[in-house]
């Protein structure tokens, strides 16, 4: 099952709020349309009453048009401020909310390795999106419709008491009850419905997960056990959906039931009013006129009360995203100029209470290439993230040139370093931007040398548009060997101080890994490089071998000293069951 999600988090409204201050103008322009909006909705009653009067009391045909002129231009000016007011609240929306999902996507990449495994691809994406896109229609729709129906009530009020206070003394009360009625019931839904999202969030994940990996799937019979997975996300996402709807409706129909109580009470007072006070015709209609009209703002509020739960629902978890602490804080200095020596002094860290490393000490000089040997779950790999501050040790220091890495800015330290891992990245664009990642730093001719210098030449030289040549979806048409250069070229191009190979040449064919070994060679000359070897093959681009066991750093010599040249020697240093 998915990892417990953190607990739910208070919204900051004031967050929302500083982004739409960004676009201040539009949101003016808005709030001056509504009610210029909701204006020509309570002058057409009294146009009508004052028609239905005319035409009573034998008032002549021009009267009588000019009042339908009237009626006529208010419905067409409705039309285009409706039009208006929609365009421009979504042209707000739509640009706050972008800001939302820059803001949300840079707070996400700025997270730790941890947080990734607590929150699968899968879920990320209904998250930045489908949330923030449900966000959009709270600004555009929701919000708007609620704060133009809200005046209307206001509006019809007032004109009910201006028309005859007997209506607006009887009115008064039910339209209060109904908002009252709305304001206890907002918000009864939010907590279920931001479960129900949880819900279709982490099965949205369990799915992308599955199809991702179906080939593992087919060939080793996982199918059954992962369609058992889903069905059982499948029923918990059911359950709390059928809980969240049981909570919004109920009550729709205690607001239809007043709706109903509403209209009665209008036409028994105008038929009382006509026959004791001598209302006229026109001003019983008008009566009637706005307790209907009175009706649709309030049947208007609750047909929208589920969107408005489900929004905020959405809010609650952008704000979780939001609230997600940095694992690594930004220290904000700078590397001084050079290539200084790696040091880690008692470093001591462990995977939520599990020790990955213990009291680990060494220090590499400045241009030596290091092979990190021992067996899986060692701890290698975590020494290479924590030089790149994935992780920060719980004990202990690690160093570049005497500074620690932790007082360092994190974006600097990460343009000395490069990391490249087993598993490479190739999205579905151009090879341009598969190298540069949408960088327009580089011109095309230091591209077409990056690629020539690790190998790719022939392979470029095939290709039918050079760097515009478009890459399918996950490196389809690229086999590992080229999927590893391709992330060699990349590396390439920053001109890293220090490299950081993560068992490059784990997924490789013999071949493959020879011509990844010679790249590579050429590659780390001259650079600070450790490498988490899982071939005695790679010891022969070495200059020191560091034996990594149980957390610990047993051994860090010399390669020669620990091989003497023997490959027999050299294999030794590789137990089996390494991975």
């Amino acid at each position: 099952m998915a990892s417990p999600e953190p607990r739910t988090a208070e919204t900051n409204w004031a967050r929302y709020v500083g982004y739409v201050r960004s676009h201040r103008r539009w949101f003016l322009l808005l709030a001056a349309l509504i009610p210029l909006d909701v204006g020509t909705q309570l002058v057409a009653p009294q146009v009508v009453r004052r028609f239905i009067d005319a035409a009573v009391g034998g008032r002549p045909q021009g009267e009588l048009a000019g009042y339908a002129m009237v009626f006529v231009v208010l419905a067409v000016v409705r039309q285009v401020l409706s039009v208006g007011t929609g365009w421009v609240s979504g042209r707000v929306a739509w640009r706050t909310t972008n800001g939302v999902r820059r803001d949300l996507l840079a707070h996400v990449l700025r997270q730790g390795p941890k947080f990734f495994l607590r929150h699968p691809p899968g879920e990320l994406v209904d998250r930045m999106d489908g949330d923030v896109t449900r966000l959009a229609k709270l600004l555009s729709e929701l919000v708007l419709d609620i704060a133009v129906q809200l005046l209307l009530i206001i509006g019809i009020v007032v004109a009910l008491f201006l028309l005859d206070w007997r209506y607006g003394v009887l009115f008064t009360p039910l339209a209060v009850v109904m908002l009252l009625l709305l304001r206890r019931l907002l918000g009864r839904a939010v907590p279920l419905i931001a479960d129900r999202q949880r819900a279709e969030a982490s099965l949205l994940g369990y799915l992308e997960e599955n199809l991702t990996g179906r080939e593992d799937l087919n060939a080793n019979g996982g199918t059954a056990h992962a369609l058992e997975g889903a069905w059982q996300r499948i029923l918990h996402h059911y359950r709390l959906a059928r809980r969240a709807a049981r909570a919004t409706v109920t009550w729709p129909a205690a607001v239809q039931a007043l709706t109903a109580v509403n209209l009665c009470t209008a036409l028994a007072t105008g038929v009382w009013l006509s026959q004791h006070r001598g209302a006229s015709v026109g001003t019983v209609f008008a009566g009637l006129s706005y307790a209907i009209l009175l009706r649709m703002p309030l049947v208007s509020i609750t047909s929208r009360f589920q969107d408005m739960e489900n929004v905020l629902g959405s809010v609650r978890r952008i704000e979780e995203l939001f609230g997600e602490a940095h694992i690594v804080p930004d220290g904000g200095g700078t590397l001084p100029p050079g290539r200084g020596a790696v040091s880690f002094t008692g470093v001591t860290f462990a995977y939520d209470e599990r020790p990955v490393l213990s009291d680990v000490s060494f220090t590499i000089a400045a241009g030596r290439r290091v092979a990190l040997v021992g067996r899986s779950g060692g701890g290698k790999s975590t020494i290479l993230r924590m030089l790149f501050r994935q992780y920060d040790p719980q004990a202990g220091s690690v160093s570049i040139g005497g500074v620690d890495v932790r007082q360092l800015d994190v974006a600097a330290l990460r343009s000395r370093i490069t990391l490249v891992t087993q598993d490479v990245h190739v999205i579905a664009a151009t090879l341009r931007d598969n190298l540069t990642f949408f960088d327009d730093r580089w011109p095309d001719e230091q591209l077409r040398r990056a690629v020539e210098e690790v190998g790719l030449d022939t392979w470029y030289a095939a290709l039918p548009d050079g760097l515009d040549t478009r890459i399918g979806p996950g490196g389809a048409g690229l086999s590992a060997g080229e999927e590893q250069l391709l992330a060699l070229a990349r590396a390439l191009l920053t001109d890293p101080d220090i490299v950081l190979l993560d068992e490059p040449s784990a997924r490789l064919d013999p071949h493959a890994e020879r011509r990844l070994r010679r790249t590579m060679e050429r590659f780390i000359e001259g650079r600070t490089a450790l490498i988490i070897a899982h071939r005695p093959e790679t010891l022969s681009i070495v200059d020191d071998v560091m034996v990594v066991e149980d957390g610990r750093v047993v051994r860090l010599a010399p390669r020669s000293e620990l091989t003497g040249g023997s490959d027999e020697t050299a294999a030794r240093l590789f137990p089996a069951g390494r991975s």
